[in-house]
């Protein structure tokens, strides 16, 4: 190639850092992809990419009452989504620990349900590393 034996070792590490950083920028853009908050999605998007349910969860409250609840957790991205399902457990932890707390007057009107939502999402939020809760719906209450 060139007459100089170190010039062409310099032309091979040059040569080797470019591939190198081109490998890298899309290995880290496509894991990067998985962790980008998704704007305004599509119904669709929302209900297969980024809402988990709690399932049925019951559970007493104050005076002698319980609650049964389930929840539609919608995050902000797919890899939220995936660890949000990983940590279920601790997800029907802080609905619990949530509504142990609450009477069954604080449960009754629009008020009282939109605190509970604001609540739960804040406690998830608090664990939750790969992105944040967006809303959460209550699909079913029942309290006796």
């Amino acid at each position: 190639m060139f007459k100089s034996r170190g010039l062409n070792i310099l032309f091979i590490i040059m040569i080797l850092v470019i591939i190198g950083t081109v490998v890298a920028y899309f290995m880290l853009s496509s894991y990067a992809q998985g962790k980008t908050d998704i704007q305004n999605p599509s119904i669709n998007e929302i209900v297969q990419d980024l809402t988990v349910s709690t399932g049925e969860i019951t559970t007493n409250i104050q005076g002698d009452h319980f609650i049964k609840v389930e929840f539609n957790i919608q995050v902000s991205n797919r890899d939220a989504k995936n660890e949000l399902m990983e940590r279920s457990f601790q997800v029907k932890n802080a609905v619990i620990y949530t509504v142990s707390g609450m009477t069954p007057q604080d449960l009754q009107d629009q008020k009282g349900i939109a605190n509970l939502e604001d609540q739960v999402e804040n406690r998830i939020n608090g664990f939750l590393e790969s992105g944040h809760v967006t809303h959460v719906y209550t699909t079913e209450k029942i309290v006796q």
